[in-house]
């Protein structure tokens, strides 16, 4: 008995590749998503309160090839970057703890289990910083050989005192050519607001904080085929960076338009000269004018001297 191969139609070969499309696209997105998934993580556990094992440390980042960089710092193996995660969490909650908790930590001492001294002995006695980041735009892309790059837009804040502080002014949204969607979670952590502002007793309005501080950054993150870090470069701009020193700002902004002035002011004196020049060198009559076109000199600079002499006779 002989065996035939099944006739397959036309229509069935549609449906079989736009099978194979479809599992193509998910198999895209699924490792789309593990990306954006890592350069979120990474970037809320460096820059943020989110906590990271040392397990996390390990998928993230490639154990052969990983490097960190930013303007300050270079860290060429996963166990420093791992410690600078760790440090950076730790800055980024920082309490005053009360005077009995402090007194016995120093001194080490047993806290009091009861009574007056043991109520609230472990709740700080106020909160000094808060810092966290919040992301705006990440663009991926993929080159030829599977290696995918990844560019994160975010913002570090910086909140001192944040006790006396409250949501304030209106809050840009993110870009809508973004690949953070209004529907998904949100990259802020619900704790921190999104504008702070020091409110106005007797109010209900607030003023800008001068205790807020925000820095630009951009991160890259290079990936390959195994959707693991293997380089992390963050970016800072210098003018960022100044105005994180207070007054920095404004003698910032005062000296760029100082600058500026003073170029424009270069570039009329260097100018000067040669437009000087190109007026005297035209005609200031008609008759001038014809008399240079037909090969002579212009008689206006000939006949003020005989004018002159002859009203001195």
């Amino acid at each position: 008995m002989m065996n035939t191969a099944p006739v397959t139609s036309p229509k069935d070969k549609e449906v079989m590749a736009m099978t194979q499309h479809s599992s193509s696209i998910h198999s895209d997105l699924s490792l789309t998503s593990a990306t954006y998934a890592t350069a979120v993580d990474v970037c809320t556990t460096m820059y943020g309160e989110n906590p990271a094992s040392a397990d996390s440390i390990d998928r993230f980042y490639e154990s052969s090839a990983s490097t960190y960089e930013n303007p300050v710092l270079t860290a060429t193996s996963r166990s420093v970057i791992a410690d600078i995660h760790q440090l950076s969490r730790q800055l980024s909650v920082i309490d005053v703890p009360r005077p009995i908790a402090l007194i016995c930590t120093l001194f080490r001492l047993q806290p009091p289990r009861a009574g007056f001294l043991a109520r609230n002995l472990d709740d700080p006695l106020f909160q000094a910083l808060r810092v966290w980041t919040e992301i705006s735009d990440i663009c991926e892309n993929e080159s030829f050989d599977g290696h995918k790059k990844t560019i994160v837009e975010h913002t570090l804040n910086i909140l001192v005192l944040p006790g006396i502080h409250r949501e304030g002014s209106y809050r840009a949204q993110p870009s809508s050519d973004s690949l953070i969607t209004a529907s998904g979670p949100s990259q802020t952590t619900a704790s921190h607001p999104s504008s702070p502002g020091l409110p106005i007793p007797g109010t209900s309005l607030t003023i800008p904080s001068p205790f807020h501080f925000s820095l630009h950054i951009i991160t890259r993150l290079s990936f390959n085929e195994q959707g693991r870090i293997t380089h992390h470069r963050d970016f800072w701009d210098v003018k960022d960076v100044m105005g994180l020193v207070p007054g920095a700002s404004l003698a910032q902004w005062i000296g760029t338009r100082l600058a500026a002035k003073s170029l424009t002011y270069v570039a009329s004196l260097w100018h000067t000269p040669s437009t000087t020049a190109a007026r005297a060198a035209q005609p200031t009559s008609e008759h001038d004018a014809i008399a240079m076109e037909m090969g002579f000199a212009p008689a206006a600079p000939v006949a003020s001297p005989a004018k002159q002499a002859l009203e001195m006779q």
